[in-house]
């Protein structure tokens, strides 16, 4: 059992739970319950930008997860791994806090996930083949309007059990959810190929993100996270070296309905798909912060208490990178780029831009066997966040 905790002396003096939970395997199966920090299944997520689903960019949910954490190989070239849970939010004092005057927000939201990845090749062979998907949905919880209003999302146990197979929910559901999907559902396609050598490894990945079936049949465009990872096995001054580009501004197209053949010549047009925004769930979204890629500005930021993103249309350059000076110390670099024109339906009038830098060194002195001491800095520079700087100082021991 692992367990941390994490607490917040700014503004609202928060006092939570970082992580804590029990993980448990036999042979091949797992079962985890509790509240876990979670990266990308295919990404480096000390120097990527963050995957299109997950990130670690927010705080864990807390679910319940049963599945095949580890690859399995079933034939000698050929693994197989997945994994099925059931979560909550935890936010509800957060988004009662920071809602704005006319804004809305849901509370009491669920959360389900499902994924499945097959691997191609040998164990740490020559070429390596990766292939998977995520499925994840928040579902369930009350919607609170603007006005004090509140409208029941599905709490039962049967609403559990739609959510497992994508399906329309019951007529007594808001429209959304009645007419086409209950919840809220998003995910993304990933694909990765590698090659290794004796000196060196390098990979090329994309991660497509989905809301409906448009971009999942990749009717996106260039949209996604595209990467290019290189690790070096004996040069240690830069071991590995990450390239990624992420754009978000496709969406399938510009416009999105079902239209009757009186209205106009197209039938159904399925874009605009509004990445990350949903109209009854406040966004893809935990404590206000960006689950995927935290290039796309969290909730949090925005000025006015809403709960949406305002900024989902991005184009973004990103790279990192990490080395061994010595053998005791290492370091952590990474810098990103990037430009939005906000969201379909709300697009800025000057196209917005933003630079951030990262750096961390770390010292394991040899002779103080356990200890570690990190210094890292960040900054800002653009239009989206201002400019700001940090500094942050970490003592950590392991036992």
């Amino acid at each position: 059992m692992v367990a941390a905790v994490g607490m917040n002396f700014k503004g609202d003096k928060d006092i939570f739970i970082q992580q804590a939970y029990i993980d448990a395997r036999y042979k091949w199966l797992g079962i985890f319950a509790g509240s876990r920090e979670k990266g990308a299944p295919l990404l480096n997520n000390a120097l990527s930008s963050g995957d299109m689903t997950w990130s670690g960019n927010a705080r864990p949910i807390p679910q319940i997860m049963i599945g095949i954490p580890e690859y399995l190989y079933v034939l000698p070239r050929f693994a197989i791994k997945g994994e099925i849970s059931y979560g909550w939010f935890t936010d509800n004092k957060y988004q009662e806090r920071k809602v704005g005057a006319g804004h809305w927000y849901t509370k009491d939201i669920k959360y389900h996930h499902k994924e499945g990845f097959v691997r191609v090749g040998v164990p740490n062979g020559k070429w390596q083949l990766d292939i998977g998907m995520t499925l994840d949905t928040q579902f369930g919880g009350t919607l609170v309007n603007a006005d004090g209003s509140t409208v029941n999302l599905g709490n039962t146990l049967k609403d559990y059990f739609r959510v497992f197979i994508p399906g329309s929910g019951s007529e007594d559901k808001p429209w959304n959810d009645s007419n086409f999907y209950q919840g809220n559902f998003l995910g993304s396609e990933q694909i990765k190929l590698t090659h290794r050598s004796d000196k060196f490894s390098i990979s090329a990945y994309l991660c497509n993100h989905f809301d409906d079936f448009s971009a999942m049949g990749k009717q996106n465009g260039w949209d996604g996270l595209w990467g290019l990872e290189m690790n070096f096995n004996n040069f240690k001054p830069v071991n590995a070296v990450v390239f990624e580009f992420l754009q978000t501004t496709n969406m399938s197209g510009p416009l999105h309905g079902l239209h009757e053949p009186e209205e106009g010549p197209v039938h159904k047009t399925g874009g605009s798909d509004n990445y990350y925004n949903n109209g009854l769930y406040p966004g893809w979204a935990h404590w206000g912060m960006m689950i995927a890629n935290p290039l796309i500005a969290s909730p949090i930021y925005n000025q006015d208490g809403d709960m949406t993103f305002k900024y989902n249309r991005i184009k973004a350059l990103h790279i990192g990178w990490s080395g061994q000076i010595t053998s005791e110390w290492s370091y952590i670099a990474k810098m990103s780029h990037n430009r939005t024109w906000g969201t379909p339906g709300a697009p800025t009038l000057d196209i917005l831009e933003n630079f951030s830098a990262y750096a961390s060194f770390s010292y394991s002195p040899e002779r103080w066997k356990g200890w570690n001491f990190n210094a890292s800095l960040a900054l800002d520079m653009g239009d989206i966040y201002g400019d700001n700087f940090g500094f942050q100082m970490k003592i950590h021991k392991t036992f």
